[in-house]
């Protein structure tokens, strides 16, 4: 019987030792897998989480910055772009073009915050937002509307994605009368 006793003991011994962890494993644990869910959302979108409170008005004046071919001032529409240097010589002989004119900025219509999966499906990096918007004439009236992209939330920004931009110089270059994909798409 105390064979018995004794194993008992030990096993609810045993027992209660794994359920009981030290505060410093328990904080370990949390860090780490904090880190590991860190690492799988930051690295595509620079480590950092957007406000979802002010995302609607930081893609829509980014979408505003970028289509107000109006104005000639190359440099913050690029900065409004994913991977924007890579498509600043294509960018700057649409807005050289006379369709360049007649966009006046856009409107953001509606977003939706996609998951990580349908980021991919799209082909743009996760955080994305699928977009609906009007490119706006010099009047405010919708010359382009309904039409539809991507946002994409790198480094800290929200920035209309680089496949939006590219299917959009490719009519620049259809109107023009060129083949093939503009520079940097």
């Amino acid at each position: 019987m105390m064979h018995r006793r004794h194993g008992s003991d030990r096993g609810q011994g045993r027992l209660g030792s794994t359920r009981r962890r030290s505060p410093r494993l328990v904080v370990t644990a949390v860090f780490a897998a904090l880190m590991v869910g860190a690492a799988a959302c930051g690295s595509s979108s620079g480590g950092s989480t957007y406000n979802k409170a002010t995302a609607q008005a930081d893609i829509n004046s980014a979408f505003k910055t970028v289509f107000n071919l109006a104005t000639p001032t190359i440099t913050p529409k690029i900065a409004a772009i994913q991977d924007g240097q890579q498509v600043k010589p294509a960018f700057q002989q649409a807005l050289n073009s006379s369709l360049a004119k007649s966009s006046a900025g856009a409107k953001l219509d509606s977003y939706k915050i996609l998951s990580s999966s349908a980021c991919t499906k799209a082909s743009v990096p996760s955080p994305c937002a699928k977009v609906v918007y009007d490119i706006d004439g010099p009047t405010g009236t919708a010359i382009l509307p309904n039409s539809q992209g991507y946002a994409v939330y790198v480094n800290g920004k929200w920035l209309v994605a680089k496949a939006t931009i590219c299917g959009l110089l490719g009519l620049f270059y259809q109107a023009a009368g060129k083949s093939g994909s503009p520079p940097g798409c």
